[in-house]
């Protein structure tokens, strides 16, 4: 049986992307420098969370915070579960989470699907599956995606 750490972090958020993005990358990378292999970011880290937010704070994938994702995940070797972020595409809004490998790729992108969160429907939402490594399962969100060999 294949063992691995897994940090799960929870931040404190401002209405400042760009500090928001910073602080997750430091947190980032004290789990890895503890022997995390896998860290997962919380729900809507990069901005306050609500909908009401998604307009002001929404980008593209790949963007501004899912740039320093892929950076810090490559930096740090480690798989990154990178909660969510408000991402606009073709003039609609999701509530996405960014998925990337030790190399920083990202290997994919989930969006949310629940009765609060009804901006995409399921042809559109972009689920997935990983085929990665020796790691079966890790937290994002509070969903569990299941990451098959």
């Amino acid at each position: 049986m294949t063992s691995f750490r897994l940090a799960l972090i929870q931040l404190q958020i401002s209405s400042i992307k760009s500090d928001n993005v910073t602080r997750a990358c430091s947190f980032i990378r004290e789990a890895a420098t503890q022997g995390a292999k896998i860290v997962s970011l919380p729900e809507c880290f990069n901005s306050p969370y609500g909908a009401k937010y998604f307009p002001e704070y929404a980008e593209k994938i790949p963007g501004e915070s899912t740039q320093k994702l892929s950076e810090v995940a490559k930096e740090c070797s480690i798989y990154l579960i990178g909660g969510s972020i408000p991402e606009e595409d073709a003039g609609k809004l999701y509530n996405t989470c960014a998925v990337f490998g030790p190399d920083g790729t990202l290997l994919a992108k989930y969006r949310k699907l629940t009765a609060e969160w009804v901006w995409a429907s399921a042809t559109t939402c972009g689920l997935q599956s990983l085929h990665k490594s020796t790691h079966r399962e890790a937290a994002s969100c509070w969903y569990i995606q299941e990451l098959l060999i």
